[in-house]
């Protein structure tokens, strides 16, 4: 489950134009893990497989929309007190400074988040 996914930004679009590019990158046979929940007049978030980043360009570029990619970790975390500074300390601990961390989805039991660091697959070996 935890694994090195790319994270694209883009610029306060609406939500309709979200919606628009998640379903033009699955025509084009590209998943979007994560999606925002709703409208909220900030910059957006998708998360994609690394192995679909070529295709997502080349959709993402037909479509003239200006994003932004970074490569990071999705962690899947208990949703309770203490989880994320755990995370931190094992990363810490390991040699490997946090640069980013980003809540993207929770539930009751689980959360879900972003990280990114200056080695990410060292990070991830630690968790």
């Amino acid at each position: 489950m935890n694994r090195i996914v790319t994270e694209l930004f883009l610029e306060k679009p609406s939500f309709e134009e979200v919606s628009k590019v998640a379903k033009s990158l699955e025509e084009a046979q590209v998943k979007t893990i994560l999606l925002p929940p709703e409208n909220r007049g900030i910059n957006t978030h998708l998360v994609v497989e690394q192995a679909d980043m070529e295709k997502t360009r080349e959709k993402l570029k037909s479509l003239s929309v200006p994003f932004q990619e970074k490569d990071v970790m999705l962690i899947r975390l208990e949703n309770k007190p203490g989880t994320m500074a755990e995370v931190a300390m094992k990363v810490s601990n390991s040699g490997v400074n946090l640069t980013y961390a980003f809540s993207v989805t929770m539930d009751e039991d689980y959360s879900f988040v972003l990280l990114g660091s200056d080695d990410n697959e060292k990070a991830l070996s630690v968790l």
